[in-house]
């Protein structure tokens, strides 16, 4: 997914919701208007209504002037879309936005699809792509249990969306909020990604927050010193002030200078590099790209 197309699994989604919908008119029709809703919406509840909004928008704007769609479909599809943004404002997961779109749908189907009281809207004549075309449909519908599109959709949950209690936080509140919960936390229970977000947060990394040196103390108790169990080339002469990098998937790499003491037993040992202690083992790389296996003790 390239990064002007990061909401690709979004629209594919959306698409795949409407195409296994009991609804006809994928153009123009019921299930047009389904899968116009869904999208919206979702794209509100995963990115907030600015990215939605100039998504939706830039599509249309695209349909009148490249693909010549006639005003009354920019209409009937802006119109559409302006029900899912209102879905997509408070929308918790996806299949939230589903369950109501089909509820505005249902709504529709009872005024006649003419978009009256806020309902959805579509045309009078519609067609089908080939893939729908041997299917009878007809109106009203009756839904399925399941969501057929969500099997497919990693995105879905709550954590993925910019409505739930977490996500309207500013990153100073959502900082705050995590190292509340972890003060009373023992650090053995502690993920790499609590342990990434004190590295990364104000009291760890400003020497002249009040917190710092507490919160400096604490990290040291989640680590623990490793040991190499491979033999440098040069039996480890000459590298004693080089760094050595830790590839921790999947969140980036963790640097630290290590001084390097040979051992009797042929072993290199790194008296100041430390691992995490949620990783058993993990590959370490010296700048001179000499791999060593590092564990925690």
């Amino acid at each position: 997914m390239s990064g002007m197309m990061f909401w690709r699994s979004v629209s594919d989604a959306a698409s795949a919701e409407a195409l296994a919908s009991p609804l006809p008119g994928y153009f123009d029709g019921p299930a047009d208007a389904y899968r116009h809703i869904v999208g919206t919406a979702e794209l509100r509840r995963r990115f907030g209504f600015g990215t939605a909004y100039a998504i939706a928008t830039g599509n249309e704007v695209l349909g009148t002037h490249e693909r010549n769609q006639p005003p009354e479909l920019r209409q009937m599809d802006d119109h559409n879309n302006a029900i899912g943004f209102s879905i997509g404002a408070d929308a918790k997961t996806y299949e939230e936005v589903v369950q109501r779109a089909r509820a505005a749908i249902d709504a529709a189907i009872a005024r006649g699809g003419d978009g009256s009281g806020g309902t959805p809207r579509w045309q009078g004549t519609w067609g089908e792509p080939r893939s729908r075309r041997a299917a009878e449909r007809g109106l009203p519908v009756e839904w399925p249990d399941g969501i057929p599109s969500a099997r497919d959709y990693p995105f879905g949950a709550e954590q993925f969306g910019t409505n739930g209690p977490n996500q309207t936080m500013t990153p100073r509140q959502r900082e705050a909020a995590t190292l509340d919960r972890l003060r009373d936390l023992p650090t053995g229970e502690w993920s790499e990604a609590d342990v990434r977000a004190v590295i990364g947060s104000q009291p760890y990394t400003n020497s002249s927050a009040p917190e710092h040196r507490a919160w400096r103390a604490v990290l040291r108790g989640t680590h623990a010193p490793g040991w190499c169990q491979r033999h440098l080339p040069d039996g480890g002469e000459g590298l004693r002030r080089h760094r050595i990098r830790a590839g921790l998937h999947p969140l980036g790499t963790v640097r630290s200078r290590a001084g390097q003491r040979p051992q009797p037993n042929g072993d290199l040992r790194l008296s100041s590099c430390f691992v995490p202690l949620c990783y058993r083992s993990a590959p370490f790389v010296s700048s001179g790209q000499v791999r060593l296996d590092v564990r925690t003790k």
